[in-house]
């Protein structure tokens, strides 16, 4: 438990100081002057609030759900792997197999939220038009309710919950990484690790790139499954102010999912009141964004 606590703290610390510093990093060293733009500065504020709103909603159940997870495993007495499996094991080898497993269920949680009703749940992190490493803080509650409750259960079903603080301790460095304007591709282990290069395409406004390049750490689930995208490095326009979703104002951001729901109930109410075929729906409507 200590250990838990104390990976969350050190996240709740240090992530902004890191992603500040990759900043810094790209301006000084690389010479990405847009890191320190205007645009720059307005989006990150933005995510700075969005990140405000959800520092203990995406953290603070992490304990009660997993311990909720447990409890329900052993009054329905669903199969599981033997905890003593893993007694013998290194803890590099636990957290290897913890991260590529939170990586599978991320990847399919990930594709969901790019349809079209699960879109309103992932636009957030979609919405910044400046992609650097203060992007991986930029997601809804509601989205790091789904991501983390689907691996907490899977985790628990393999018995090593106890990997998780090391798990979202790498995921979240590497995920802050794969945000920042480097040019790099990983060569011969580009499908094993996501580069840069693999996911700004991923946040690219332009429909090539809609939902493609779903994996947060192994592009190999992108290959096996799809949704792989490889054009060379990305240049053009980021985000998702196509699809009406606000860059800059984080309130505005974080009602999106309701509204757009609200939105799409009345206009399959609507539909269906008038039996329309789904030929007919809106131009704008944002499935065409998403599922690529």
């Amino acid at each position: 438990m200590h250990f838990i606590d104390g990976a969350l703290n050190f996240v709740n610390l240090y992530v902004l100081q890191i992603a500040l510093a990759a900043s810094f990093v790209l301006y000084f060293i690389y010479g990405r002057l847009d890191e320190l733009s205007r645009n720059a500065a307005q989006n990150t504020a933005a995510t700075l609030v969005v990140y405000g709103l959800n520092l203990y909603v995406g953290v603070a159940y992490v304990h009660d759900l997993n311990a909720g997870a447990q409890w329900i495993y052993d009054q329905l007495h669903i199969p599981h792997i033997d905890p003593a499996l893993w007694n013998n094991a290194p803890i590099w080898l636990i957290c290897v197999v913890g991260l590529v497993a939170v990586d599978f269920c991320d990847y399919w949680s990930h594709r969901l939220m790019h349809t079209r009703w699960g879109w309103p749940t992932h636009a957030a992190h979609h919405s910044d038009t400046h992609v650097n490493a203060f992007t991986a803080l930029r997601i809804h509650a509601l989205e790091a309710f789904v991501m983390t409750t689907s691996y907490l259960v899977l985790l628990t079903w393999l018995q090593i919950p106890a990997a998780l603080p090391v798990v979202i301790a790498v995921a979240l460095l590497h995920n802050m990484y794969v945000h920042m304007d480097l040019e790099w591709d990983h060569g011969r282990f580009k499908y094993l690790v996501a580069s840069p290069v693999f996911h700004r395409w991923h946040h690219a406004d332009v429909p090539e790139a809609y939902g493609k390049n779903l994996a947060n750490l192994m592009p190999l689930w992108d290959k096996l499954f799809g949704t792989y995208h490889e054009n060379g490095v990305f240049r053009g326009q980021m985000g998702a102010l196509s699809s009406g979703v606000e860059d800059k104002n984080p309130f505005l951001i974080y009602v999106y999912p309701f509204r757009e729901w609200a939105r799409l109930i009345q206009e399959t109410l609507t539909r269906n009141a008038r039996d329309a075929t789904p030929a007919e729906q809106p131009e704008a409507d944002t499935a065409a964004r998403q599922s690529g």
